[in-house]
């Protein structure tokens, strides 16, 4: 109790210094004394602050000690009333909003639920605007006649196993097998600098690290890359990036992922389509969303924040990948005869809860052939599955021949988790049955075959399990699905289309601002 006290004290005298609050929050968690923990807590939540920078940490603090949403939310609204404007601070409480509920929510309506409590439209406004003010008088508005250059903006670009860094790299390749010319810009806005030194809890954004040079032997030829220097601010990192992009003079930008203020700040001067990673409409104004949902409508979304989009029906989001990878079950360690269920995914560590875990170690216990692999990140198990039996469970770090660990496997099980959408097609892609759960990317994907409560997922899953010939019928008909609804490869001129069609309707709009 002392060492707690001792270290609130250190905090209340100097409330402005981050590490304070950090090492208070590793004290609070190692505390076992309840008493003195509630009572740390009641302390700062009834502890005025005038000062907006040493309240953002006081209450994401306390949103890291007790997981409580209020807390995070308050921080944002506190942030975004400071004049002047701190586009650092506002981008770290937005991308750590993002990243929590990716992590932590189970449904696309809880996903979006969070971040709209969070203020993230609100906030992506903001950034919009200071982003806004950085273009340059040289890039004039227009919206062109005839599509010839595409400027693809991604919010982060990381490494070549980066799920959203592949989209944005995919969507060039289909539009340069068009005959356009593309280049890929980001301003690493996901990542802004010291994002942990602005919250109180000390929560790192961890997001994989860009690797230029592989993408150098990735991109198609003639399309390049110009990503910012992370270690500039924001406003710094827009500035640097306008010059090159008024260069380039792009006839449309596509902004691929969630949300972009760069992308945002281009609808001044450009014509914007979006595509986002999740099954959600991007955070943004956009003249055309291209929407997986095809019976999206055109509706404020995000609390009317931006203006409506034309929802188009454009599905088309990975490539399956045909080069022959040579991975054996020998290879694995795996006897021929079991029943390989498999998952992936970057952030399988915090996604594997207990409740999905235990039943599937208890559904598993009742399947002694059965062994599960779960390929991404570090290769560690999550926490939820340690107590399985040695060797039933074994957890892989992200790999380059996923697909070849696919072909061995027989059931991809997606748990219940807002994303895992591109992994569950990549599985489709391989003609793998998948157990995904409904109103999530993996469950958007298998469609009619998605699930709607735990018992059902277990009830099919055992059914697969059990039965060869349905995992057989089920993979084929997904791999149907797949070729006709997500294989990018023939995309091209629907994407073009709709490219055409976000200059028309921008028309009007870039005639009156020009």
């Amino acid at each position: 109790m002392t060492l707690l006290l001792d270290a609130l004290d250190r905090v209340l005298k100097e409330p402005q210094c981050a590490q304070r609050w950090h090492n208070l929050l590793a004290i609070w968690h190692g505390t076992a004394d309840q008493a003195a923990r509630r009572s740390a807590l009641d302390v700062l939540e009834g502890l005025p602050n005038d000062d907006m920078r040493n309240d953002v940490l006081r209450l994401t603090f306390l949103a890291g000690a007790t997981g409580e949403s209020r807390f995070e939310n308050a921080a944002a609204t506190r942030a975004m009333a400071a004049e002047p404007n701190e586009p650092d601070r506002l981008a770290a409480l937005m991308a750590y909003q993002w990243l929590s509920s990716l992590q932590n929510l189970e449904e696309r309506s809880a996903f979006v639920a969070a971040l709209t409590a969070g203020h993230v439209p609100e906030m992506a406004k903001r950034l919009m605007q200071d982003a806004a003010r950085l273009i340059p008088p040289g890039f004039a508005p227009r919206a062109a006649d005839k599509i010839q250059r595409v400027a693809v903006v991604a919010p982060y670009i990381g490494h070549q196993f980066h799920t959203p860094s592949v989209m944005a790299v995919e969507q060039c390749a289909v539009l340069a097998r068009e005959g356009l010319q593309v280049r890929i810009f980001s301003a690493q806005e996901l990542r802004p600098p010291d994002a942990a030194l602005f919250r109180g809890d000390g929560q790192e954004l961890v997001l994989p690290t860009l690797d230029a040079k592989a993408w150098a032997h990735i991109l198609p030829a003639g399309v390049g890359m110009t990503i910012s220097d992370a270690r500039f601010s924001l406003p710094g990192r827009w500035r640097n990036l306008m010059p090159v992009l008024t260069e380039f003079n792009p006839d449309v930008v596509l902004l691929v992922g969630l949300y972009s203020p760069l992308a945002a700040a281009l609808y001044a001067v450009r014509p914007v389509v979006g595509i986002s990673v999740n099954s959600v409409a991007p955070i943004g104004p956009l003249d055309v969303w291209l929407t997986a949902d095809p019976d999206a409508d055109r509706k404020e979304a995000w609390g009317g924040i931006f203006p409506p989009a034309l929802p188009i029906f454009h599905p088309w989001r990975v490539r399956r990948s045909r080069k022959p990878i040579d991975v054996t079950r020998a290879q694995l360690g795996i006897d021929e005869a079991a029943v390989i269920w498999i998952t992936a995914g970057f952030r399988l560590e915090r996604e594997v809860k207990a409740e999905w875990a235990n039943r599937m170690l208890q559904l598993m216990s009742a399947h002694p052939r059965v062994v599960w692999l779960l390929v991404g990140g570090e290769g560690n198990l999550p926490e939820a599955l340690r107590q399985a039996p040695p060797g039933r469970v074994r957890a892989l770090a992200t790999r380059n021949d996923l697909p070849g660990i696919l072909r061995c496997s027989d059931i991809y099980v997606n748990p219940p988790r807002m994303g895992g959408g591109f992994s569950v097609a990549e599985a489709m892609a391989e003609g793998l049955a998948v157990t995904a759960f409904a109103a999530s990317d993996g469950g958007d994907k298998v469609g009619e075959l998605a699930l709607t409560d735990m018992d059902s997922y277990m009830e099919r899953l055992a059914a697969l399990t059990e039965s060869p010939e349905l995992r057989a019928d089920t993979g084929a008909s997904l791999r149907q699905r797949f070729n006709e609804r997500f294989d990018i490869e023939a995309s091209g001129p629907a994407l073009l289309a709709a490219c055409r069609q976000a200059s028309t309707l921008a028309g009007a709009r870039l005639t009156k601002s020009s």
